[in-house]
């Protein structure tokens, strides 16, 4: 779903941090020049995964087509920053992210499976943030970096069967992120609306000897995130 309405998702995170800043009133300038700031967030996600299906004839003449389904999540968690020089920060914001997506399987015999794929995450992110030069009451940022994933409800151990459609991610997973955001200054916090892209590295699909898992080369899960953080 993000991926056909993400202009008017960035055109909106900018009208919103203009708007807010313009009603801003000035935080203390000595703020940013802090060595260890903290605060939270609250995150809304959409999930999917990127995969790519093997080529075995048995499986072409079995299935007809295999689809990512997206739904929307949430999330919330604890930040703290670190502050390297004027324009640098490293950041870590320690979460718990719900998030589902499912794969269906249309099979010739025009019977439809769907594999849920429910996951509850432990996120421990690691990104350098690089800022503009502030302009009164807000400033643009970029950042990049690594994400550790622990999810607690992995499929990693569940029985399968042909009967019982099951796409198993490996609990213990790794991404790289890319995103951007506005820091907005209000007379006694600062408020940051945040769009970032987590990208899965490597195959983070386990295998199996049934048609759901066994139809597939690799999976990669990726989470776009929209948050609301407050220092």
């Amino acid at each position: 779903m993000f991926y056909i309405h993400r202009n008017k998702i960035i055109v909106f995170l900018l009208l919103l941090g203009f708007s807010l800043g313009a009603q801003a009133q000035e935080l203390n300038p000595l703020y940013d020049r802090k060595p260890v700031r903290f605060g939270f967030g609250l995150m809304g996600n959409t999930a999917k995964l990127k995969f790519t299906v093997k080529n075995n004839s048995l499986l072409t003449d079995t299935l007809k087509s295999i689809e990512s389904v997206t739904y929307p999540g949430f999330g919330l968690g604890g930040l703290a920053n670190f502050r390297l020089a004027e324009n640098w920060d490293i950041r870590t914001m320690i979460n718990i992210q719900f998030a589902q997506r499912d794969m269906n399987y249309q099979f010739r015999s025009d019977v439809l499976k769907t594999a849920q794929i429910e996951s509850t995450y432990m996120e421990l992110p690691l990104s350098l943030k690089f800022k503009s030069k502030r302009h009164k009451n807000w400033r643009m940022y970029v950042l990049g970096g690594v994400t550790y994933r622990f999810d607690f409800t992995s499929d990693a151990q569940t029985d399968r069967s042909d009967t019982k459609p099951i796409v198993a991610i490996y609990p213990n997973t790794f991404s790289y992120d890319i995103g951007f955001g506005l820091d907005v200054y209000f007379e006694f916090f600062k408020f940051s609306p945040e769009l970032k892209l987590s990208n899965g590295l490597g195959n983070q699909l386990v295998p199996d000897g049934f048609i759901y898992a066994g139809s597939l080369e690799r999976v990669s899960p990726k989470l776009l995130q929209f948050s609301l953080i407050f220092q």
